[in-house]
């Protein structure tokens, strides 16, 4: 590049220095109630559609409501759903019976 006198002229910018953002400090623990479910008989060996959120409230599920499309009541008194995050216990809120219930294999 050159200026009205003819002289050429060169600049020398430095690039700026990279700078290494802060760490993300995971999310903040949640001071929300955990969610309460409305009461349920499930009846033993059936297959239901349910909603569940997590109740680990430094689980970024916390309190997120989630569909469970099949879940298998078991014997119809030990019927837990776990977190895919956290891996721990979520709270079924609601549950609805499948009709038809799938074929069995």
């Amino acid at each position: 590049m050159s200026d009205t006198n003819g002289t050429d002229q060169t600049t020398t910018e430095e690039p700026p220095p990279v700078v290494d953002p802060e760490p993300d400090p995971g999310p903040e623990p949640s001071t929300d109630p955990p969610l309460q479910p409305e009461p349920y008989t499930f009846q033993p060996f059936m297959w239901y559609s349910a909603t569940c959120a997590c109740a680990t409230n430094t689980c970024p599920n916390y309190n997120i409501v989630q569909e469970v499309p099949m879940m298998y009541s078991n014997n119809g008194t030990n019927v837990v759903i776990y977190c895919g995050l956290c891996s721990k216990r979520a709270t079924i809120l609601s549950a609805s019976l499948l009709s038809p219930q799938p074929p069995e294999e």
